[in-house]
């Protein structure tokens, strides 16, 4: 019984390590460049969707300015979603006839969250047009106000991500949302 306590302790662990996290120390106009491995949150084995490039930077007012995309095409055509606002699925389909979902998508994932959930101290800046942005090729800029960030204060927040490809009736079909990129900012005077 000890045992199986301790593995699935360990278990769980891997699973929470395995989140992709990114740990910055960020001082004003001091950008920073990544790239990120997209992967399901269903799938257990064989999760992995894309990589998408990321790049941070944070003005004299507190607002982080994060670049999501770069300058090359996605890999197999896939887009990345992000929203600005909770929507459900249904909805999204009804206002946008380019867009539909696969059967598991839609049994596994009603409503569309937001890129940047709920933080005490973190908002979105300025939202989308139409509550979302697609990322293929072109960057997208996401920018989020801190509010009165103290002196070598540690903010955790996580970033969340969907990804659409094409099908032969579609030109966006949702496949898969995110594992969250959880992420530690520190920010440096």
């Amino acid at each position: 019984m000890k045992k199986r306590i301790i593995l699935s302790g360990v278990l769980f662990l891997s699973i929470i390590w395995t989140t992709a996290q990114i740990i910055l120390e960020l001082a004003p106009h001091e950008p920073y460049h990544t790239e990120v491995s997209l992967r399901d949150v269903e799938k257990i084995e064989d999760n992995f969707l894309l990589k998408l490039p990321l790049s941070f930077n944070i003005t004299d007012k507190n607002v982080l300015m994060i670049m999501v995309g770069g300058d090359i095409i996605l890999d197999y055509q896939q887009s990345v979603w992000m929203f600005s606002k909770e929507l459900h699925l249904s909805d999204l389909i009804r206002i946008d006839r380019n867009v539909s979902a696969t059967r598991i998508f839609r049994n596994q994932n009603m409503a569309l969250h937001t890129v940047l959930p709920y933080h005490k101290k973190m908002f979105l800046y300025r939202a989308f047009d139409n509550g979302y942005e697609i990322v293929k090729k072109n960057t997208k800029p996401l920018l989020i106000e801190i509010l009165n960030p103290a002196p070598d204060e540690v903010l955790h927040f996580s970033l969340q991500f969907y990804v659409t490809r094409p099908d032969e009736y579609m030109p966006h079909l949702f496949i898969a949302k995110c594992k969250p990129i959880e992420i530690e900012l520190k920010i440096k005077n």
